[in-house]
């Protein structure tokens, strides 16, 4: 349905994904995408890989990857656009999900577009064309596993060697030496790392995009013209309110913060189409944006509630947004709302008990900033029962702009806040700064089967099904493993991997060394353990993989002859050692 109102929300209607302007085509690259373009470093990547492609005296095929929606094909229209030359050197396609005909399939046309470098075309003669290739991962996973994969087998050990499949970083360099090149939007992450928290010059911009007080700007324009003087409800409006919010630089970090959580906690894929979504539905709302495709919409904002109108804000929008949406579903359990602790249950206590709520606001928010006469407003309006959500909007508004010099909600996750920074540190290979983190995990590793008696760096054994008589632990040395750990001279991690991947020595005739891959859920659970938590079924079926990594320090330890039995006879307990000598055997002894 067309939008009936000509506003601000029209305007932001051009950011959602169903919108016509989130489609891409290389033939057309309008005023409106122009101006949302933002710069980012794959584009430098892409556009040198051009410059050399085009004076190679050979043709080459460049693999523009990522996943769905992330700008692959907004920047080969992008570039296109700045430099029509691109045309002349290269046949450009698009979109590797499409077939040239109804009888054919998207890996036949791929296949006819490749013809230029099977096995047997690259075998007689230099590709006649350079081809430039917008291709999701999973479309290339596919056609490299489908029927014409034998015809491809030099495209096939390419992205092997290359580890474009796999989740690793690898340097973009032109070769001369090979046919094929590529740039994969998969290595950046949609934020970057410091050591001052997550940053993301994508994000700021995108936001900036929205809210610059510039000419060129058409969402300032339309509210500059229409909600500051033409529309008469504009005092009454949630998207007025929440589109002045967002031009805060305080908000857009808090929002890149919160986004940079919900990837490393919960592997979130959040592409470029769908933050600008994002942006639309937290400034907008579904009932906002429904009501505006009606007549008497002006009316609709007149009279809405005071529970309406704070439902309807930029932080409750924000953090209920996993209600509509399956990629941001996980938004939920970052939510400021379900935090607890004595500071908070307080302040709980005191708002359902207090006659002036419109004072919590101002104890604990920036209201040069969150209460504007509209906000004010409706906080006096407020009913019992639209109570519950008035403290939801207090914490919610509290996480984006809390007041300085005032008592601190502890609001933030101290756990996830360890995680980036160990991960800051192993990604820059920062080693000195990792010794805490290896004594943890090593901790972890010690009593992920139960602490042993002895306390003495030994592992408990599995031995099949749960018993509480006997206790059998194995003496084992694990000391870390950080020499390949390579430091990067640089303060600002553009590319990196959002989890940890740590190796240990695990002493023996030739020195064990065994990695295991650490993500934000694995590692909060490795810290409770390390506090005295000791996993249940549940936890080893979900860490499979943890498992198998002790059960290969148990396997490939050279102290496998020193076991430990501990029997236990009520409070009383007797332990007795086997050892086993290469000259005289095993021996069975009461240790003392």
């Amino acid at each position: 349905m067309n939008q009936l109102h000509s506003c601000l929300i029209s305007e932001l209607s051009k950011l959602k994904e169903s919108s016509k302007e989130a489609v891409e085509n290389t033939d057309s690259f309008n005023q409106f995408k122009q101006y949302m373009h933002i710069k980012r470093n794959v584009e430098d990547e892409l556009k040198k890989l051009v410059e050399e492609t085009m004076a190679s005296s050979t043709n080459h095929l460049i693999l523009v990857c990522g996943s769905v929606g992330d700008g692959k094909s907004h920047l080969l229209s992008y570039l296109k656009s700045q430099n029509p030359e691109i045309e002349k050197h290269f046949y450009i396609h698009n979109d590797a999900t499409e077939s040239n005909a109804p009888n054919k399939t998207s890996m036949d046309t791929l296949s006819e577009v490749l013809e230029d470098y099977t096995d047997e075309a690259l075998g007689k003669k230099k590709p006649e064309k350079n081809i430039l290739l917008a291709i999701n991962l999973g479309t290339l996973n596919n056609f490299l596993n489908s029927k014409y994969a034998n015809k491809f087998s030099f495209l096939n050990k390419y992205v092997k060697i290359k580890n474009i499949l796999e989740p690793k970083i690898e340097d973009t360099l032109f070769d001369s030496s090979s046919y094929f090149q590529y740039v994969n939007l998969s290595d950046y992450q949609l934020f970057s790392l410091t050591s001052d928290g997550p940053s993301s010059q994508y994000m700021e911009e995108a936001m900036s995009k929205l809210t610059n007080q510039v000419d060129e700007n058409p969402f300032y324009q339309s509210y500059n013209q229409g909600c500051k003087k033409d529309c008469p409800a504009s005092s009454d409006c949630p998207v007025k309110y929440n589109y002045e919010l967002l031009m805060e630089d305080q908000v857009k970090e808090t929002i890149i913060r919160y986004i940079a959580e919900l990837i490393l906690k919960y592997k979130t894929i959040i592409s470029s189409r769908a933050f600008f979504d994002f942006l639309f539905n937290i400034i907008v709302g579904s009932d906002i944006d429904q009501a505006a495709q009606r007549e008497k919409f002006e009316k609709y904002l007149i009279n809405l509630d005071t529970g309406e109108y704070l439902s309807a804000l930029l932080p409750n929008l924000f953090f209920n947004f996993g209600n509509f949406s399956n990629t941001f579903k996980s938004i939920s359990l970052i939510d400021p709302i379900i935090k607890r602790s004595e500071t908070l249950d307080t302040l709980r206590i005191k708002f359902f008990n207090t006659n002036n709520i419109s004072n919590l606001f101002d104890d604990y928010l920036n209201k040069d900033k969150s209460l504007d006469q509209s906000f004010k407003t409706a906080l006096n309006k407020i009913k019992k029962d639209e109570k519950g959500i008035a403290l939801n909007t207090l914490l919610r508004l509290y996480a984006f702009i809390p007041k300085a010099n005032t008592l601190s909600l502890n609001i933030n996750d101290p756990i996830y806040d360890k995680f980036y920074t160990n991960l800051y540190h192993w990604n820059k290979g920062n080693k000195k700064e990792l010794k805490d983190l290896y004594t943890e995990v090593i901790d972890s590793i010690y009593n992920w089967n139960g602490n042993s008696p002895s306390n003495n760096r030994m592992i408990n054994i599995n031995l099949g099904k749960n018993q509480l008589k006997y206790i059998i632990s194995q003496t084992i040395d694990i000391k870390q493993h950080v020499k390949d750990l390579a430091e990067i001279d640089v303060k600002t991690l553009d590319k990196f991997l959002p989890y940890l991947i740590l190796k240990f020595i695990i002493p023996g005739k030739d020195d064990f060394v065994c990695s295991i891959k650490i993500d934000f859920p694995l590692y909060q659970l490795l810290i409770r353990i390390s506090q005295g938590y000791r996993p249940n079924k549940q936890d080893k079926n979900n860490y499979v993989n943890f498992v198998d990594f002790i059960d290969n320090i148990l396997e490939f330890s050279n102290q496998k002859e020193i076991l430990t039995i501990t029997e236990k006879s009520g409070e009383k307990s007797k332990s007795f050692i086997i050892s086993d000598d290469e000259d005289f055997g095993y021996e069975f002894k009461e240790k003392k």
